[in-house]
């Protein structure tokens, strides 16, 4: 048997590590009874410049995901989000963050901040924090061109 592949071990260690954030964010989250997908969407939603339509939602997700029909219908029934009739067309739906969405990420901030703080600071300094996001940011913009290379 031969040497191990660095370039594997380094994806399995991206995903060890992908796993161990996801668990630390998915307890957070349960205080607030939201899931990852609905912290993703509110994300989206502050950041956004006015309202967003289903499908530009879609496209800005982090992880694929097909039911985002059904997720913004229960940040709406939280009272976390707004669907706001489109001016253009009057058929279509579009969405935004309410006040209190807003409020409920501003608390969410400081509690993940807090544990993932805490998280990353025991393991490495903020350079090397800083470094590892420039290889990260790397790999995430190769994207692709790995994905062209696949279908060659």
């Amino acid at each position: 048997m031969g040497e191990p592949n660095i370039h594997e071990l380094f994806m399995v260690q991206i995903m060890r590590t992908s796993e161990i954030v996801q668990h630390r964010i998915a307890v957070v989250l349960k205080d607030y009874e939201l899931t990852p997908p609905q912290y993703n969407i509110l994300r989206i939603l502050r950041g956004a410049e006015g309202d967003l339509s289903v499908g530009e939602i879609k496209k800005r997700m982090l992880f694929e995901t097909s039911d985002v029909s059904r997720l913004l219908d229960r940040l709406v029934k939280k009272g976390l989000a707004n669907r706001n009739i489109c001016p253009n067309n009057r058929r279509k739906m579009d969405v935004c963050i309410s006040k209190i969405g807003v409020q409920v990420l501003d608390k969410l901030y400081g509690e993940l901040a807090q544990t993932l703080n805490g998280f990353y600071e025991e393991a490495l300094s903020k350079e090397k924090a800083q470094e590892i996001m420039e290889v990260l940011q790397r790999i995430v913009a190769s994207e692709p061109k790995v994905l062209e290379n696949q279908n060659n």
